[in-house]
């Protein structure tokens, strides 16, 4: 439940991103555990049109209605799609439709380095795990350990996809502003520069200082994984409400006092006594099949090791298993995107559905096996009523990511990628005037005076070569 407080063609594009999967050892990008895949190939969502994308109007009747039941049914309905088998497999593991997708690194790659890769080929990276950018909002000492990764106790592990919707957009140069005869490459710093100077010459209102909107179908997702070894029970965190924490008022996964005791021999029930963080506790057993997991190898642990700064007891070793605890999802389909967060929840909801809950979900024909035990929230407006500055906020957030700010616990998505935009300011990846929540004016020049809007997305300013 919520809560109310000049360009290749895509075809080749797509062709050189298969082979190169990424940058070259010693480029520009820095990649994190490396999953490499041959002749893994995008598939889209597998539903039909007359489901997805859903047409904005109607979603924006919905969300004027405050209609939480029916945008909810939307969510899982995506959830549905993402989560559904594609026709690949990869080290014996059919892949999820989203696994398919291109990572932000394969989506930003240089031209001139697709260029260079019918010379030399290289596979996918599926999987680039890294700690979560989430982690540099804010300033507070908590946040600065964990950009510094002083924290030994902090595992999560994090990754972007986009859909060939969101990849084709961005393989693309675009003339900005339409019928301006000017067409810039957004993932290109340098032409967003250009950009932002000809929107300053050509004294461009405010409201209009923007990149051109990405399609519909246009769907992006954030990844949030945690470590289970490959024998004996992991303790892995599950959210039980802010209280369940030593710290209440910043309950970060690493402080909560509920854990499970996943079983990677999938044999295993009832209950064992394990170490929660920190603390001895009696913890229902879960099969390791209850999560979506992947096996990584020697390679991989040594990056991750390697980039988090992770040794003894909390290093990665080869043959853990990363497992899916928390993904976000937002979609095209409305003007400002829609935003839904899921979380692992043992297919139970959350104390007081707080943030979210596991209601209105499809059936088991529609959402299968794992994909069942994650329970989800939305926002896709900032406020209620929708178009009120002074609304109540919608509170949305996940338990995983989000609970490191100070303010976490009142925050939202769409909130805060409203304020994606370049030039960045600030000394980390987000501006100093990042907001949890709260109506967000797009036409403030206060917020967006001298700068161009990058549609909610945060991967242009921050991944733009």
């Amino acid at each position: 439940m919520t809560r109310i407080a000049k360009a290749w063609p895509f075809s080749k594009v797509l062709y050189a991103l298969v082979l190169i999967g990424g940058v070259a050892s010693g480029g520009p990008l820095e990649f994190g555990a490396r999953a490499f895949a041959q002749n893994i190939k995008p598939e889209p969502m597998p539903l039909p049109p007359s489901e997805f994308p859903t047409p904005s109007a109607d979603l924006e009747a919905l969300i004027a209605a405050n209609n939480v039941a029916a945008l909810r049914k939307h969510a899982w309905l995506l959830w549905s799609g993402l989560t559904a088998d594609s026709s690949q497999s990869f080290n014996g593991q059919v892949l999820p439709i989203w696994e398919t997708w291109l990572s932000e690194e394969e989506t930003f790659s240089p031209v001139n380095q697709l260029a260079a890769a019918a010379a030399a080929p290289r596979p996918r990276i599926l999987r680039p795990f890294a700690p979560p950018r989430q982690f540099q909002h804010g300033t507070s000492a908590l946040a600065k350990a964990l950009v510094a990764r002083t924290d030994p106790k902090l595992r999560l592990k994090a990754f972007v996809k986009m859909s060939p919707e969101s990849a084709s957009f961005l393989a693309a140069s675009h003339e900005t502003p339409a019928k301006s005869g000017q067409s810039y490459s957004y993932i290109s710093a340098s032409d967003l520069a250009q950009l932002n100077a000809a929107l300053d010459q050509s004294n461009t209102a405010v409201k209009d200082r923007k990149i051109i909107d990405f399609p519909a179908a246009a769907t992006d997702l954030k990844m949030i994984f945690l470590p289970v070894k490959p024998s004996g029970l992991s303790a892995i965190p599950i959210w039980n409400g802010a209280a369940d924490s030593i710290d209440p008022t910043q309950p970060t996964s690493d402080t909560w006092k509920t854990c499970v005791a996943v079983d990677p021999t999938n044999s295993r029930t009832g209950t064992a006594s394990i170490n929660c963080n920190g603390q001895q506790v009696q913890a229902e057993i879960v099969p390791l099949k209850a999560f979506y997991s992947v096996q990584i190898d020697a390679a991989e642990a040594a990056t991750i090791n390697s980039l988090s700064k992770l040794g003894g007891a909390a290093a990665v070793e080869a043959g853990d298993f990363q497992t899916l605890v928390a993904m976000h999802v937002t979609t095209k389909e409305i003007a400002n995107w829609t935003w839904a967060t899921f979380w692992w929840q043992n297919g139970k909801n959350p104390p007081n559905d707080f943030p979210g809950s596991v209601a209105d979900m499809p059936d088991a024909y529609k959402v299968k096996g794992p994909w069942r035990n994650y329970a989800m929230c939305i926002s896709n407006s900032m406020v209620v009523p929708a178009t009120d500055p002074k609304g109540k906020p919608v509170v949305c957030f996940n338990p995983y990511l989000e609970t490191n700010q100070a303010d976490g616990l009142n925050s939202n998505c769409m909130s805060c990628h409203a304020m994606a935009r370049l030039p960045q300011t600030g000394p980390g990846p987000y501006p100093e005037t990042y907001l949890p929540n709260g109506f967000v004016d797009l036409a403030d020049p206060k917020i967006f005076g001298g700068a161009t809007k990058t549609d909610f997305v945060w991967s242009i300013p921050i991944a733009a070569h």
